[in-house]
C-alpha cells in the first residue's frame, strides 16, 4: 500500500473508531439503551414505507429510497443523499434550482442525478430539501431542487460525501412501487 493509502486508512480509523460514529448517527446506540423515537428516514405522511433508509457498508455508506412512482423514488434518493450530509430540517427550501441530467439508462441516470446534486453542493455550496421531478424518462431527467446555500452557523455537517458509486446500485419496481439502492464514497 502506498503512503497516501496508509494515511487515508489511519485517518479513517481515527475518525470512525469501530463504527461507533455510524451507530450513533443511525440512532442504534439510543435504541439499544432503550430510547424510543421514530425510525430514521420515516417522515410524516408516508405511511408504512419510509421514503428512505440508511445502509451501512465496510468502507462506504449507502441508502435505499422508496416511492410509489419512479419520480418519487428519485426525489427520495436525493433527500437521502442530503440527509447523509446535513440535517434535512435545517435546510430552508426557499430557492429553486433547475436541474437537467442525461444518462445511458435509468440506473446511470440515477447516479448522474445524485452526482449533479453533490456537485452543486461541493462547487457552489447548495443544500437541498425538496425535489420536484418534472420530467423523467429512461435517459433524461428535469427537476427543480429547492434549498439554500450552506451556512456554517446553521448547518452542521454530518458526513462529507465524495462520490456516488455504482457499487450494488439498484433501481427496481417492487410490489409496493419502486426501490433504489445507492452507495456513496465517504
Amino acid at each position: 500500500m502506498n503512503r497516501a493509502g496508509e494515511r487515508w486508512r489511519a485517518r479513517k480509523a481515527a475518525v470512525y473508531p469501530s463504527g461507533l460514529l455510524f451507530s450513533m448517527m443511525l440512532g442504534r446506540r439510543r435504541r439499544r439503551e432503550g430510547g424510543g423515537g421514530a425510525q430514521r428516514g420515516v417522515m410524516a405522511g408516508y405511511g408504512k414505507v419510509p421514503p428512505f433508509r440508511i445502509l451501512e457498508h465496510t468502507a462506504d455508506i449507502g441508502f435505499e429510497a422508496f416511492g410509489s412512482t419512479r419520480e418519487e423514488t428519485f426525489a427520495n434518493a436525493a433527500r437521502a443523499l442530503m440527509d447523509l450530509m446535513v440535517d434535512l430540517d435545517a435546510i430552508d427550501p426557499g430557492e429553486d434550482i433547475i436541474v437537467r441530467i442525461e444518462g445511458a439508462d435509468p440506473e446511470s441516470l440515477l447516479v448522474n442525478w445524485l452526482s449533479e446534486l453533490l456537485y452543486l453542493h461541493d462547487a457552489e455550496g447548495w443544500l437541498f430539501r425538496d425535489f420536484e421531478i418534472q420530467n423523467l424518462r429512461d435517459d433524461s431527467l428535469a427537476a427543480i431542487a429547492r434549498g439554500e446555500k450552506f451556512q456554517r452557523s446553521r448547518h452542521q455537517v454530518k458526513l462529507q460525501v465524495k462520490a456516488i458509486t455504482y457499487h450494488q446500485l439498484a433501481l427496481e419496481r417492487t410490489p409496493e412501487g419502486w426501490r433504489a439502492q445507492v452507495y456513496v464514497d465517504i
